[in-house]
Order: C-alpha cells, then structure tokens, then sequence
C-alpha cells in the first residue's frame, strides 16, 4: 500500500494506530536482563500524560519501500495526532471518539470511529505509559537484525493475545535510559513498519484544541462503518 495511512483504507487506519528495518543484535557490551530491560521501559513511561516527537516511518512489503517523516503530538486517554510533511502532507487526527485521515492533495478525508480502547494492546499505548508490558506480551532478545552504528538494547514482543493485527514488535530502546528509538510492527504476512522516534518530550503541555478536526469545506468525506 506504501503507507499505512491511505484514503480508503479502513486496515489502514487501525494498523496506524497499532502502530507509530535494520537494527543490531544486543551488543555484548551491555550486561543486562530481560526483566531489567522491561522494568526500565515501563518505568520511563509510567508517567508520561502527553508524549511529542519526531518520526520517520519506513513501510516494506515485496516490491514496495516507502519513507515518509513528520511530527506527532499524543495525550491521554486516546488524543492523537500525526501531521505527516514529506514526501506529501497528509494529517491524522484522533479526538477520542473518531479519527480522522485527511489527504489535501486528494481533497479527501476519511473518518472511523476510534477511541482509547482502540489503542489497547499497541505500541502507542505505553508510550503514554498505559500498558504493562509484561502482562501483554512475551518478551525476549531481538538477534534477527543488526546495524553497527547504533548502540541499542533490541528485544522483541509478540502479544499474548491472538487477536493482534500484527505477529510482533520489535523494540530499540537506548541502553542508558530505556527511551524508545525505534518500533518495527512485523504483520502477519511479512509487511513491515518501522517508525523511528527522536526530539521525544514528555509530559509537555498540549492545548486539545490540536485533537480536534473540521473537514474544509469542498472536501469529500468518507465516513467508514464499523464491521458487523
């Protein structure tokens, strides 16, 4: 599809919001568990209320390699938003009852019901620092991957529930303060997102005006039904 985020496309959506690759094996340099490695990402995001930053993703399906990059703002309980710059403006929006996909090049906007409770079991949850980590998924050492430059703890977590849209995660978490730096969602049929995170701020003020959408005038609207 190139993006997880298309006009139209009611997977899209949700993948996005399941969502925000190479990347190295654990380096023998540091000496750490699992458990220790768990504690410390949970811990770093127990607090957060409101989580910024900067991302870019990369989707990969066979064929296809499609990068794109922006900004995003997020705020309890389920407030979202992704404004995508390059390489085309695309804007996200959730205000914890709907979200909303608007593509100005195409004058269209997707709208699909989406609450807190549809980011349960996702990575976006415990950025926010609403998921136990331990209790959603199996957690153990990423050693498929591998990129020289980048010193990171890897791990990988696959959710104990069956029901997820995707097989498994993959984290890059900083080894001296468990910050996130990487998140790659493996699907079941091979596909792959990565977002890579930078500028992360937490708990920063964010007025919820910037959760809220209007469709502009002229625009078509596509508002997409739940499914029976």
């Amino acid at each position: 599809m190139g993006s997880l985020l298309h006009a139209g496309s009611r997977a899209a959506l949700f993948l996005f919001a399941s969502v925000f690759c190479l990347m190295i094996a654990v380096s023998d340099s540091y000496s750490v568990d699992l458990e220790t490695v768990a504690a410390g990402l949970q811990q770093r995001y127990a607090s957060a209320v409101t989580m910024s930053g900067s991302f870019q993703q990369t989707y990969r399906a066979p064929g296809i390699e499609q990068i794109e990059s922006g900004v995003f703002w997020m705020k309890r309980p389920g407030l979202m938003r992704w404004e995508y710059r390059l390489p085309e403006a695309k804007l996200f929006v959730a205000d914890g009852r709907e979200a909303f996909l608007y593509v100005p090049s195409d004058r269209q906007v997707t709208i699909q019901s989406f609450s807190a409770s549809d980011m349960r079991g996702t990575p976006l949850e415990f950025l926010l620092g609403g998921m136990d980590i331990r209790k959603s998924f199996v957690i153990s050492w990423e050693n498929n991957f591998r990129q020289p430059t980048e010193p990171t703890l890897l791990i990988r977590l696959t959710p104990r529930s069956g029901q997820s849209d995707y097989e498994y995660l993959v984290l890059a978490i900083d080894p001296k303060n468990y910050e996130l730096r990487r998140i790659t969602m493996h699907e079941h049929g091979g596909n792959t997102s990565e977002f890579r995170l930078s500028n992360l701020t937490a708990n920063a003020k964010i007025d919820n005006k910037e959760f809220q959408f209007k469709p502009p005038k002229g625009i078509e609207v596509i508002r997409l039904e739940e499914a029976e």
